[in-house]
């Protein structure tokens, strides 16, 4: 059973290292040590998640976009986050798809090295990522991206689609 799983962002060859924490006790300093910058990484709702391919594409776009220069956020991470949201507003992206200090189960993910530093500090379990379906929220999903009903019968592929295609619309 994996922990951990890591995708080779094509657009520029990065790497992302994407991890699924449960009953996680220490939340509030997690996302302390985040906004402070001693964890390199990124920490997710995983309620909104329902695949790791989600995040990779998220992430794919951001680094592209770090690599041409045109974030619209101030750093990889927080462009992730702006990513994964179909809102342009990049405050109220941030707020609703990354992990609160109440969240007791969240993704962590890191650009170009391992989740070590992050297990480290995670006062929690490392789930394997396959059960991350069972915790996601798709009456959330639906409203968010406002999806059909048949866009929910292949959630994944509809959200991979609307995150490649937020800028395009």
């Amino acid at each position: 059973m994996k922990l951990e799983v890591d995708y080779e962002l094509t657009s520029t060859g990065d790497r992302i290292s994407i991890g699924f924490a449960q009953n996680v006790k220490n939340t509030p300093e997690i996302r302390q040590a985040v906004l402070d910058g001693k964890l390199d990484a990124v920490v997710i709702k995983s309620s909104l998640i329902p695949d790791p391919l989600v995040i990779a594409v998220a992430a794919n776009k951001a680094a592209l976009y770090k690599s041409r220069n045109c974030m619209r956020t101030r750093s990889i991470q927080t462009e992730i986050l702006y990513n994964l949201s179909s809102s342009t507003n990049i405050s109220q992206s941030l707020k609703t798809f990354g992990a609160e200090d109440k969240d007791n189960t969240m993704l962590v993910c890191a650009i170009n090295k391992d989740l070590s530093e992050a297990k480290e500090l995670v006062d929690g379990e490392w789930s394997s990522l396959q059960s991350l379906h069972s915790d996601c929220d798709t009456k959330q999903l639906r409203k968010l991206y406002k999806l059909k009903d048949e866009e929910m019968k292949n959630l994944v592929n509809s959200l991979i689609s609307k995150i490649a295609a937020k800028d395009s619309m």
